[in-house]
């Protein structure tokens, strides 16, 4: 028998697009359940913030029956010796970054004894990348990884697209669209085998409540393919239910049409306004949209990490410590308001 409700929590504020959308799209209840979203580190109604350690107890002690992400927990569990802890599914199955090179490597073999810049060091990154070379048939030891760092370069994807444009490597990893950017500067996009991977919005249970079970898990994961499919094939709908349930934590501002509007844009390659461009006039763009909102976000009890994240891009963009930051005579004033 399948439960009539399956409560449901986000590791992150981040998952919530898609997981309200799962949730009000009318595809759960199709298959037998309403579905019940909480997340981590967000005020709800009636209830305590729920900070992010107790993620995994509160899906182990029974509290909630799925957590969407942190799908690198089984294997701490794990190595605990507790097995309870499992990772069930996840709405993409391949690695999805792109590597662009000149037309003169036309396979993964072609990168030994050439430099290929490498744009994260993240293991999920730089991982993948050299397992999808070496399935193409590369000798990893025979292939020189650079970082943007040890070439000494401005930081931001588009650089690295532009260093390969201009022979400082044949090759680089990138995301999209930046590919698209790759091949407007003359570039292509290299071809190299599928790489399967534990990545974005992933499902984990308790094994044994799964065991016990086994019938509305089903039910969940059928319904997870429904959801996706809605929420690529209904924009419409998918915005109306985004304006209705995510923009209430963002003012008045219209979070849908602007979450449409930005598909659509980066999606266009013929746009060539790159993010280190977006970047420049950091100080006062900040003043103007972002620290208003960390102030409103402050009064009101609500999270601030993400917004003071883009903070600490800018000031890593521009190359500066917290402390300069805060010595920056032009940040100094747009806070004070002398220049605004």
């Amino acid at each position: 028998m399948v439960k009539p409700e399956v409560r449901m929590l986000a590791s992150d504020p981040s998952h919530l697009p898609l997981l309200l959308v799962w949730r009000d799209s009318g595809v759960t209840e199709r298959h037998g359940f309403k579905l019940k979203v909480d997340a981590a580190r967000v005020p709800m109604p009636g209830q305590e913030i729920i900070p992010m350690s107790q993620r995994g107890p509160l899906l182990l002690d029974g509290t909630y029956d799925f957590l969407s992400g942190l799908h690198h927990e089984p294997y701490y569990y794990r190595a605990r010796g507790d097995k309870r802890f499992i990772y069930i599914a996840q709405a993409q199955n391949d690695w999805d970054d792109r590597i662009i090179a000149t037309q003169e490597i036309a396979s993964a073999k072609d990168l030994e004894g050439k430099r290929i810049i490498v744009t994260s060091t993240a293991p999920c990154v730089y991982g993948n990348l050299k397992h999808s070379i070496e399935l193409g048939g590369a000798d990893l030891g025979k292939v020189e990884f650079v970082t943007m760092a040890d070439l000494q370069m401005q930081t931001g994807i588009g650089s690295a697209v532009e260093a390969v444009a201009k022979g400082e490597a044949v090759a680089a990893n990138v995301d999209a669209p930046f590919d698209l950017q790759g091949e407007k500067l003359g570039l292509h996009r290299l071809e190299t085998p599928s790489v399967p991977v534990i990545h974005n919005a992933t499902m984990c249970a308790n094994g044994e409540w799964v065991q016990d079970n086994e019938e509305t898990t089903y039910a969940f994961l059928r319904s997870m393919v429904d959801a996706i499919h809605f929420f690529k094939t209904e924009p419409q709908r998918v915005c109306e239910i985004i304006e209705r349930e995510v923009a209430p934590g963002l003012a008045n501002l219209p979070v849908a049409a602007y979450w449409a509007t930005t598909r659509k844009r980066f999606a266009n390659p013929a746009v060539d306004h790159r993010l280190d461009q977006i970047a420049q006039d950091g100080p006062f763009k900040l003043a103007q949209r972002v620290f208003p909102l960390i102030e409103t976000n402050r009064q009101a009890g609500l999270p601030v990490e993400k917004l003071a994240a883009i903070v600490r891009a800018w000031m890593s963009f521009a190359g500066k410590t917290p402390e300069e930051a805060i010595g920056d005579p032009d940040l100094r004033a747009v806070i004070t308001g002398e220049k605004l």
